[in-house]
């Protein structure tokens, strides 16, 4: 059967695959139901914080005085991810560009 909703970047056997990046812009543009691509917009967007700020706040959570906190938060991380992975994504509501790139990310 011909399933209308697989992904149709894999167009052309010889050329490479898309980025990440051109096929968010192509999902964004199928969800938000767009029929002008993204493009021209993301290519315009500064890839640079020009507004650097350096805090005092500032901490290297590598630093071994910081390990407790590191623990803590490394846990929390594995069990939002599990909880992600084992029942957010299940949702019917939810959608997610890069399903596969996402899933390995996490």
């Amino acid at each position: 059967t011909n399933n209308n909703n697989t992904n149709n970047n894999n167009t052309n056997d010889d050329a490479s695959p898309p980025s990440r990046l051109s096929t968010f812009q192509t999902d964004l543009q199928h969800f938000l139901n767009l029929t002008t691509p993204f493009q021209t917009y993301f290519d315009s967007i500064p890839h640079v914080n020009k507004n650097r700020m350096h805090y005092p706040e500032y901490m290297d959570i590598c630093q071994s005085r910081y390990e407790g906190l590191r623990d803590v938060l490394v846990r929390q991380g594995e069990t939002t991810s599990e909880w992600i992975l084992q029942e957010f994504l299940k949702s019917e509501d939810v959608v997610v560009s890069g399903e596969e790139f996402f899933r390995e990310s996490l």
